[in-house]
């Protein structure tokens, strides 16, 4: 959020947010099931609804952008919860590529590589980083292409029933959980000129299409095995591989690493721009909000939660509280119209 944001086009703002959900998907720590899938297209169902609010702050003024210019709370209560959002990103990273074969053994000094990618990309602003998630969604197709092509002969239908340990409204408040990409969303439609709505529709249906095609990919090749998965796209990835050697590992890899330098690249990106609209002459606000994440990971890591439903409640606060308020506190004519 600038004075002059940097603008958009609604084909970014879909990759963008649809790379930042796929990281979620190759981090998922829990069973796939049929009650997870079905829990899955529920939440992405209340999702479209809970951003209603921010499409009608959006058609009647430049979204968040107008409101945080000379205020220090409404910037700051966004900054924070994305700084939370990259801690947990990084502890999700952490405990993912423990079960990995990284390049670099040590496991700190890979973090430390990573840490030092995104506090570069963070610094070159929203619009590289815009172009870049062109090249990455690319990637990441041919990522799913080539799990498809390999496991295809693994598929079994029969696998598809309803588990007994699995239930769908505990699978929807999980999925919900994971959601940290609405607010983003009602920060970044102030960076879009046109389509908002056609944009976000389109993420929530690469979204879907993404979820929907590793859970059943999942659910119908692990069958049993499942419950002794611990990250299951990436055992779905051991067994799903079309050549005659492993090369398709470093594929899985690549992409896992790129979506998780885009993702915390985001969130370092936009929490500086509010912490800037916030702190004006505030100076290396890309560091520090960086230095925050990297500590924000330390306390999640220590207690544990990085899976916890609680999350649920800043999403509805940001996505849903904060643009009603918008929209009944300030009356339409004294906000700005968009042109």
């Amino acid at each position: 959020i600038m004075n002059k944001p940097a603008k958009l086009q609604p084909s970014q703002l879909t990759m963008i947010l649809t790379l930042s959900a796929a990281f979620s998907v190759m981090c998922a720590a829990f069973p796939f099931t049929l009650e997870q899938l079905i829990g899955t297209a529920i939440s992405i169902g209340l999702q479209i609804l809970l951003c209603i609010p921010a499409f009608l702050l959006t058609r009647r003024t430049d979204s968040l952008a107008a409101h945080c210019k000379g205020h220090k709370f409404l910037p700051l209560f966004f900054c924070y919860y994305l700084l939370l959002a990259g801690g947990r990103s990084v502890v999700q990273l952490w405990n993912v590529s423990g079960s990995l074969s990284l390049p670099v053994h040590n496991a700190l000094l890979a973090a430390a590589l990573i840490a030092g990618i995104c506090f570069y990309t963070s610094t070159l602003g929203i619009q590289t980083l815009a172009r870049s998630s062109t090249l990455t969604f690319g990637v990441l197709l041919l990522t799913l292409a080539v799990m498809l092509l390999g496991g295809y002969r693994s598929i079994h239908l029969q696998n598809l029933a309803f588990s007994p340990d699995s239930c769908i409204w505990s699978s929807v408040l999980q999925h919900l959980s994971l959601a940290d990409e609405l607010p983003v969303l009602v920060l970044l439609l102030g960076f879009l000129e046109k389509q908002p709505v056609r944009s976000t529709f389109r993420f929530f249906g690469f979204s879907f299409g993404i979820w929907f095609f590793v859970l059943f990919l999942g659910i119908t090749i692990l069958g049993s095995f499942m419950p002794h998965a611990a990250y299951p796209f990436f055992t779905i990835a051991s067994v799903s591989q079309p050549f005659r050697t492993q090369r398709a590992d470093a594929l899985y890899l690549i992409v896992f690493v790129l979506l998780c330098i885009l993702r915390l690249t985001l969130f370092t990106t936009l929490s500086a721009h509010l912490l800037g609209e916030a702190f004006p002459k505030l100076r290396f606000r890309n560091g520090i909000c960086l230095l925050i994440i990297l500590g924000h990971a330390v306390g999640i890591g220590i207690l544990g939660l990085s899976s916890s439903w609680w999350y649920i409640v800043p999403i509805v606060l940001l996505t849903v509280c904060v643009p009603w308020s918008l929209l009944l506190l300030d009356p339409p004519e004294s906000a700005p119209q968009k042109q």
